[in-house]
């Protein structure tokens, strides 16, 4: 919109202003009109010009009044809330803490944060969520599930959690399965499940072998079965071949560090964390 022509909307306001002003006046001064007010001896005459004023005023103290009385009644309930918001964002805060702190993997940290009461918070779910993950990750585990439980009791649906498919405790079912669906992962299983020794989980290997010849978990599998049989040549082979697959694979420098120092529990516990987290 131009200057020019909001310049000309406010002289038409005014001086439309400016006419009913004049019409006004006018109209009190010809005919001021004639409010009576009475009640038995007492009575009460004015202008309806002045008794339009009147009333307009006392329109205003009321609603003053009345307003400012409102507002005062109203004080504790908003000082109240004001707490309550207050509370509310200090939850919040305390929630946004918690999961930087996991986030950073810092999973103590973030617990001793969402060790706390959750109901302030405008999400106390996803609170309780957290602080079992963070849980988790410290292996507390009953804690971890107490601290599930809370969560799925504040959430009005649960998904369902996804089926996993379980990885066969014998040695021939898994290669069986391996055979139909290779996974890595319980590839690394070959070495312990069932009862089968050293050398012939090795010759039961063959078909594998010959059908996923990339295979890293394999390598380990085979070097650490020669290495539990006496083949030293058959197993530095292996570390070789898996060194050439993956030379920064952890399980890898693991197998490397086993071939210079000899199994030890040490190395063993490691690995076996290792492998949890693969799986």
């Amino acid at each position: 919109m131009s200057s020019f022509l909001r310049t000309s909307i406010w002289v038409v306001v005014l001086g439309a202003l400016l006419a009913l002003g004049f019409y006004l006046g006018d109209r009190v001064k010809t005919d001021p009109g004639y409010v009576l007010f009475a009640y038995g001896e007492y009575a009460v005459e004015m202008s309806l010009w002045v008794f339009v004023i009147i009333f307009v005023v006392i329109t205003v103290v009321f609603w003053i009044v009345f307003g400012l009385g409102g507002v005062l009644g109203r004080f504790p309930t908003n000082i109240l809330r004001a707490w309550a918001r207050m509370q509310h964002r200090k939850a919040d805060l305390r929630l946004i803490e918690g999961a930087l702190w996991l986030r950073r993997d810092e999973p103590a940290q973030a617990l001793s944060v969402l060790q706390k009461d959750a109901r302030s918070e405008s999400l106390p779910a996803l609170h309780w969520l957290l602080a079992s993950e963070a849980a988790r990750r410290l292996e507390k585990m009953d804690e971890s599930q107490r601290y599930l439980k809370s969560a799925e009791l504040l959430m009005a649906s649960i998904p369902k959690a996804i089926e996993r498919d379980m990885k066969p405790t014998e040695l021939r079912p898994l290669i069986k399965s391996l055979k139909k669906e290779w996974r890595e992962d319980w590839a690394l299983g070959l070495e312990a499940v069932g009862d089968d020794d050293a050398l012939s989980r090795l010759a039961v290997l063959n078909p594998l072998v010959k059908k996923y010849t990339n295979s890293l978990a394999l390598e380990i599998v085979q070097a650490r079965l020669a290495f539990l049989a006496g083949l030293d040549a058959e197993a530095k082979h292996h570390v070789e071949r898996a060194t050439q697959l993956d030379s920064e694979n952890f399980l890898v420098l693991l197998l490397r560090a086993e071939l210079e120092c000899g199994r030890t529990q040490a190395l063993e516990d490691l690995r076996r964390r290792l492998i949890e987290e693969v799986i």
